[in-house]
């Protein structure tokens, strides 16, 4: 277990390493203390995961997120400020969760063991073939994916979310359905599953109006239909 902290405060970042240790012993953590230094450590160390801790002096946490997104797929969870709204511009950015400052440390460990257990980062899983849904392709083994011959961005979490849709696609899944198998025991599951949705719509150019891919069934929940419009309109004309 390899554990990326972006941070200056060095008793801090101990406190969370001990905490790690607790589940991996033979936790190594690396410590950056100026941006572009913990983005040169994700490339080169390769790290299982990254603590977004603090600012930084040449880069703030939000601008690290944004800028770790566009390589890596890495989970990334970051220690805010008590406005809910920090948290939320975290999700939005493309990090995987957040802790406040005070939360018990044995809290933040279930965070992590539960982040580590969704993307399969312990036993990644190299046996699962891809699955084709229309033009849009899913490889669990690489998780990558890829819409035509356009390979897209997503992060941990998107990937885990798209992957379930696909998986269950024409199979309309209700939203307490999806934050189990997603976000398993997190209690803000709930508020993360319509902004994840938008997301994955946003990255697959979708209409939630009149969409391709992903559709809103109201009351019950969200489904993936591959067809494009061109061929349900073909499939209902001749049915």
């Amino acid at each position: 277990m390899k554990a990326l902290f972006f941070g200056q405060d060095a008793t801090q970042i101990e406190q969370l390493a001990l905490a790690l240790r607790i589940r991996w012993p033979d936790l190594e953590s690396i410590m950056v203390t100026r941006g572009n230094q913990g983005l040169m450590a994700i490339e080169q160390k390769e790290p299982d995961i990254a603590f977004m801790c603090e600012d930084l002096a040449d880069m703030s946490m939000y601008s690290a997120i944004s800028e770790i997104r566009k390589f890596s797929d890495i989970p990334i969870i970051a220690i805010t400020g008590n406005d809910e709204m920090d948290g939320v511009k975290v999700l939005d950015l493309g990090g995987d969760d957040y802790i406040t400052p005070g939360t018990n440390m044995m809290v933040m460990m279930v965070k992590v063991v539960a982040i580590m257990r969704r993307f399969n980062l312990v036993n990644r899983r190299s046996d699962e073939t891809p699955i084709h849904c229309g033009d849009l392709v899913i490889n669990p083994a690489t998780f990558e994916v890829y819409l035509g011959a356009t390979s897209l961005r997503l992060t941990p979490t998107e990937f885990r979310l798209l992957h379930l849709l696909a998986k269950n696609r024409h199979i309309t899944l209700s939203q307490e359905y999806i934050m189990d198998a997603v976000w398993g025991d997190d209690l803000d599951g709930g508020n993360k599953v319509k902004k994840y949705i938008q997301r994955l719509r946003r990255k697959l150019n979708d209409d939630a109006k009149n969409p391709r891919w992903i559709k809103t069934v109201h009351g019950m929940g969200y489904r993936l239909s591959p067809a494009s419009q061109e061929q349900e309109l073909a499939t209902a004309n001749a049915a």
